[in-house]
């Protein structure tokens, strides 16, 4: 309609402004979040539901993580978050040199995956690298920024 303006009023319009700004708002936390903590839609395929490996790795039943993660992997094998979650299950078992090797895959696919960056610099730390825990620290430094969590744990851990 040629010459006509629309102007709302009341409380629907209201509720929807508000509801619109604290979408706006909410997003960018709600991305932020998802990044830190590496999940498909962030570093993988993108078509690969973490969730129960996820729930593996934190109930600390690492053989099956991995048994899982390999299989996963035949799937989508670019996968930087699979890698990631594989190398930290081997790590946790002891198995120091696979999850270096995994670690490393996680990040050639993926240079800037905060998680294997952090993760692997406990690896550094824990098989005597203290100065490659550092180089990790300032990549996490200039991927996330100090406050990110990720580089406030490896901070953590090189501090003690």
């Amino acid at each position: 309609m040629k010459g006509t303006t629309m102007t709302l009023s009341g409380k629907t319009p209201k509720i929807i402004m508000t509801v619109a700004c604290a979408m706006m708002f909410a997003s960018p936390m709600a991305a932020t979040n998802a990044l830190a903590m590496g999940n498909s839609t962030s570093w993988g395929s993108g078509d690969t539901d973490l969730s129960a490996v996820t729930e593996l790795v934190d109930g600390g039943m690492y053989d099956k993580a991995i048994d899982t993660i390999k299989e996963m992997l035949k799937d989508d094998p670019e996968n930087a978050d699979l890698f990631n979650y594989l190398a930290y299950s081997q790590r946790k078992q002891g198995d120091f040199d696979s999850a270096a090797q995994n670690y490393e895959r996680a990040l050639m696919i993926d240079p800037e995956h905060v998680g294997a960056l952090e993760y692997q610099g406990e690896l550094f730390l824990k098989t005597g690298k203290p100065d490659m825990a550092r180089e990790n620290l300032a990549r996490l430094e200039q991927v996330c920024g100090m406050s990110c969590d990720e580089y406030k744990e490896l901070s953590a851990k090189i501090a003690n």
